[in-house]
């Protein structure tokens, strides 16, 4: 499933800093729908950077919210404010 990206309006271009954005939400989306089960944000950050990926753990917590807040990615809250994160189902 590829994400779409983002548009300001008609006029207005996306800039390389949105296309960055983009990319990085769509390589988070991807690993979390291979990991096909819920994790919490810091062991798919660990994942991410086993794969290579140089991102912060503050860049990364900050793509997943705007992932949970699409409805893309759903967040599971448990005991002691533990959150787990999954593909929605519906996607």
């Amino acid at each position: 499933m590829m994400i779409k990206p983002q548009y300001r309006s008609s006029k207005s271009r996306i800039t390389k800093q949105q296309e960055n954005h983009d990319r990085l939400n769509t390589q988070i989306f991807e690993y979390i729908k291979r990991v096909n089960e819920a994790k919490d944000a810091e062991t798919l950050w660990f994942g991410m950077k086993d794969q290579g990926s140089n991102m912060s753990i503050s860049s990364f917590n900050t793509r997943l919210k705007k992932l949970v807040d699409a409805g893309l990615v759903e967040k599971i809250s448990q005991r002691y404010n533990k959150h787990f994160y999954r593909i929605t189902p519906e996607v």
